[in-house]
């Protein structure tokens, strides 16, 4: 019986394409089965090596390799995949490609078969070093006219060659396959910035959150989480909060009245806001400095609320300790100040004691009893300033029309008896056409008192043989000054600006508390104070009282000239 050559000649040639269809089949399965894994994961590596573990099963081969540059890589840094015993070979693994090989690529962009590789340049020995490690095959991956990787498969397990049909097959998928690896290197790019931007934002000891315009969360990190958790412990991970609403991370029970305050930010006029706010569950109570405000996405026309909070709770208790000490303080230079001008009150009467002694040891009743009667006045002086130390820090000022000169020569009358005085000349020059004008005659007293004992204590510093102060009157338009020089040790000009704060005096066992005091009154008289000094020469203090102007207690304080 004789069977026709021809019919077995077309039984196999259409078993043949059965099974190159059948291949074909199982390869693009094969090839849809990776496309659903890299669209449910879109892991980079994971496709990578699925690929290569696909292909070897495709075509039965057991080594292959991949060499990646993903864009902003240079050739000389790839990523470098392999299975088999490419995995561990040297050659492959420190393969370096070139402009050479790109160009050589992109003009033949089918997979070759390494013994038809003739490339020039640094890629002209490509060839050779891949048929000395195995390679049988080479596919390049060209995207966008550019050299993105190239594919390396060993020798099939049944030792025959790659046909025709396998090299258009292995083209096919490859061309499929290539946007799904340059989509990937996009992946991967989103995800290094997403981990670059959350490293940033857990690098901020800030709380930080971003809400979309829906005002679901987007990002917190974690120093936000861990002030989440301190009024919530319920709290186990980051990614529970994902997309849940403002009003849930940041609830009422705990975060009173935040989210009226976010909501506001809207209607804001510049659309930020930046607020002290409590947190308060249970026995727990914290104060962040709260800023928010909205970030506008001009390419995707949508906003973000960005939160930021700083926990200053430590920095409020410190603060409120602080003003504690300083009202300590206070009360202490209160105390200082009084003794200080208690002091001056004594010596007043003191100075008063030694003339009505001097005037009694030379029979001078009529001047003994005269000295007694400014004492009794100074006395009562005395007795008002005791009476107003409840009201120390306002100095209450009651102002009568009174004559400057009298005051000075009252004053002078009092100290010229006091040690501290002697071998001083004090000089006066007072203008006698001087009007009267509204003064506080027992403050006016107080303050000339001070400069006076300052400008003696500058002198005796000094070690001067003759000590002089000049004491001088004057009208200038519608102001009178008054002038206290001395030619004492003299002021420098870093202390000049700041000798009316309190705690700065210039003496050795001074504490400055008596300048606090004349700044006071000078500002209850609305007067002016000009200092001119010279180290070594000595100091003139004037002062300018306007005296047209109705007095107005509530006007800015005197100035430093």
């Amino acid at each position: 019986m004789k069977v026709s050559t021809s019919l077995f000649g077309n039984q196999e040639t259409e078993l043949t394409e059965r099974l190159a269809m059948n291949k074909q089949f199982m390869a693009m399965d094969a090839l849809s089965k990776l496309a659903k894994q890299y669209s449910n994961k879109p892991d980079f590596r994971s496709l990578i090596e699925t690929l290569i573990l696909t292909l070897s099963g495709q075509f039965s081969v057991a080594n292959a390799f991949a060499i990646l540059f993903p864009p902003g890589h240079s050739f000389r840094d790839p990523y470098f995949y392999a299975t088999g015993k490419f995995k561990k070979n040297h050659l492959l693994v420190t393969l370096e490609l070139s402009d050479d090989h790109n160009n050589y690529f992109i003009n033949k962009t089918s997979p070759q078969h390494v013994t038809d590789i003739s490339g020039s340049g640094s890629a002209a020995n490509f060839g050779f070093i891949l048929s000395e490690c195995g390679v049988k095959l080479i596919i390049p991956l060209v995207h966008d006219n550019r050299l993105i990787g190239i594919l390396g498969l060993g020798e099939k397990v049944n030792k025959k060659e790659y046909n025709d049909d396998e090299v258009e097959l292995l083209t096919i998928l490859i061309n499929t396959i290539i946007p799904f690896i340059a989509n990937s290197f996009l992946f991967m790019e989103i995800t290094n910035l997403n981990i670059w931007y959350l490293d940033i934002l857990n690098s901020v000891k800030q709380g930080v959150f971003v809400f979309n315009s829906h005002h679901l969360l987007k990002k917190v990190n974690q120093a936000g989480f861990n002030i989440l958790r301190t009024f919530r412990p319920n709290l186990q991970h980051v990614d529970s909060l994902y997309k849940i609403p403002i009003e849930l991370v940041f609830p009422d029970s705990a975060f009173r009245g935040w989210i009226q305050k976010l909501n506001e930010i809207g209607t804001s006029e510049h659309g930020w806001l930046l607020k002290n706010m409590k947190v308060k569950a249970g026995e727990i109570e914290r104060i962040y400095n709260v800023r928010a405000g909205t970030i506008i996405s001009k390419a995707y026309r949508d906003s973000d609320l960005i939160i930021t909070l700083d926990d200053i709770t430590n920095q409020k208790e410190s603060e409120q300790r602080l003003f504690d000490l300083e009202k300590f303080a206070e009360k202490g230079v209160m105390a200082s100040s009084i003794s200080h001008e208690m002091n001056n009150f004594l010596a007043l009467i003191l100075g008063g004691v030694e003339l009505a002694q001097l005037s009694l040891s030379k029979d001078n009743t009529e001047k003994a009893v005269s000295t007694l009667e400014k004492l009794k006045t100074n006395v009562s002086k005395m007795e008002r300033f005791t009476a107003g130390l409840m009201d120390y820090t306002r100095l209450n000022t009651t102002k009568q029309t009174t004559n400057l000169n009298t005051i000075i020569v009252d004053v002078l009358a009092f100290i010229s008896g006091q040690k501290k005085f002697k071998g001083t000349n004090i000089i006066t020059e007072l203008d006698s056409s001087l009007l009267d004008f509204e003064l506080d005659s027992d403050q006016i007293a107080q303050l000339l008192l001070n400069f006076l004992n300052n400008a003696a204590d500058a002198i005796n510093e000094a070690n001067r043989e003759t000590g002089q102060i000049v004491v001088k009157t004057d009208r200038e338009k519608n102001h009178v000054t008054l002038s206290i020089s001395d030619n004492g040790t003299g002021i420098p000009d870093d202390i000049k600006g700041r000798l009316f704060k309190a705690h700065l005096t210039t003496k050795p066992k001074g504490h400055g508390y008596g300048l606090v005091t004349c700044a006071k009154i000078l500002h209850n008289h609305q007067a002016e104070i000009e200092i001119d000094s010279e180290v070594g020469r000595g100091t003139t203090f004037t002062l300018r009282f306007l005296i047209e102007s109705p007095v107005d207690q509530n006007s800015e304080d005197c100035k430093m000239q």
